[in-house]
């Protein structure tokens, strides 16, 4: 996983470096890096030999992009982020199964373009593709087999410039995962309400 996210980062930096010296004042050019934190909430569904299980619960999604901007205000980079979900709510055939300081974890790596309507307002539209997972820990210990697979989200936001380069907003995505472990399928699905902290 190490050395997936420093690819997808000096991806980025190469991709950053060929639109720097572009950059101009409050126009979305040039080198792009994004914070995001939020609220959200996660359903995650399986089944198999007539037994269906599901998670669900709030999560708290962060994510980190990093990019540049080629041409007619569309970035492309690469980033990562990862969804917690404290406390989830865990039922089998319906019936609810109590867990006990458990915490599971939407994660993702990958790539993604960034479409901006117009090059000096904030109206924007992301796209993620990439790998990923969801992870369980339990009395703090994480790893060991944990469904893995494709991961994208996709969604709609608009910015507020705070200075010539940075710029505070809204983002409403909706991540969708497909994985699988040991030839069992889940599906996640999680829409989320983000805050934007961007330089561009």
């Amino acid at each position: 996983m190490m050395r997936r996210t420093l690819a997808v980062l000096g991806c980025g930096a190469v991709l950053c470096g060929l639109s720097v010296a572009q950059a101009a004042p409050r126009t979305h050019d040039g080198f792009y890096m994004q914070f995001n934190v939020g609220l959200g909430y996660y359903n995650t569904s399986a089944g198999e030999a007539g037994t269906d299980v599901s998670f669900s619960g709030l999560t708290i999604p962060s994510s980190f992009l990093m990019g540049g901007t080629l041409f007619n205000h569309l970035v492309i980079g690469g980033g990562f982020f990862c969804d917690t979900g404290p406390s989830p709510s865990y039922e089998v055939n319906g019936q609810s199964v109590e867990l006990d300081n458990v915490t599971q974890y939407i994660i993702g790596l990958g790539g993604f373009v960034d479409y901006y309507v117009w090059s000096d307002r904030g109206l924007h539209f992301p796209l993620f593709l990439g790998w990923g997972g969801l992870e369980t820990s339990a009395d703090g210990n994480a790893g060991g087999s944990d469904p893995t697979g494709f991961i994208t989200y996709f969604g709609g936001g608009y910015e507020f410039w705070m200075s010539d380069e940075w710029s505070i907003g809204a983002l409403f995505r909706l991540v969708i995962a497909p994985s699988k472990l040991n030839d069992v399928s889940y599906t996640t699905i999680e829409p989320g309400f983000l805050l934007t902290l961007t330089y561009h």
